[in-house]
């Protein structure tokens, strides 16, 4: 009866575990190897998917003033999306992302993102930023 209880337990639980996002913490010389975008700037709207960043500075991406992101909450186990507290318009934060050739990049939490104020580390790290593109 043990192991018929064991063996229903695990069927129950494998599905959460295969599904969860498990990464490890990435310097940012790091991150810049995974991502198309790293920039500092502020998330300034959201348009209905999008989110859309002003920047400030980047790294890695050429990116004009504005970059749009696709809008995920990625407390949702897959790696996909932002965390929750960076969801606010208004939020200054540094920013690594992926793209796929389409019109928009899309964030990991597996790839540093961190409100500017707390992002030292890695802007000491990744030394004088690039100014943005004129649009």
């Amino acid at each position: 009866m043990k192991t018929l209880c064991f063996v229903l337990l695990a069927i129950l639980i494998a599905p959460g575990l295969a599904s969860a996002c498990s990464c490890g913490r990435l310097g940012a010389k790091e991150a810049l190897k995974y991502s198309d975008i790293a920039f500092r700037g502020e998330l300034v709207a959201h348009k209905g998917d999008l989110a859309i960043f002003h920047v400030d500075e980047w790294w890695k991406g050429d990116p004009g003033s504005y970059v749009k992101f696709a809008w995920r909450n990625g407390a949702h186990g897959d790696c996909n999306g932002f965390w929750p507290k960076l969801l606010q318009v208004g939020t200054k934060m540094l920013l690594f992302g992926r793209g796929d050739g389409r019109s928009f990049y899309s964030a990991d939490i597996c790839l540093p993102q961190a409100p500017a104020s707390e992002a030292d580390a890695y802007l000491k790290d990744l030394g004088p930023g690039n100014p943005p593109r004129k649009d």
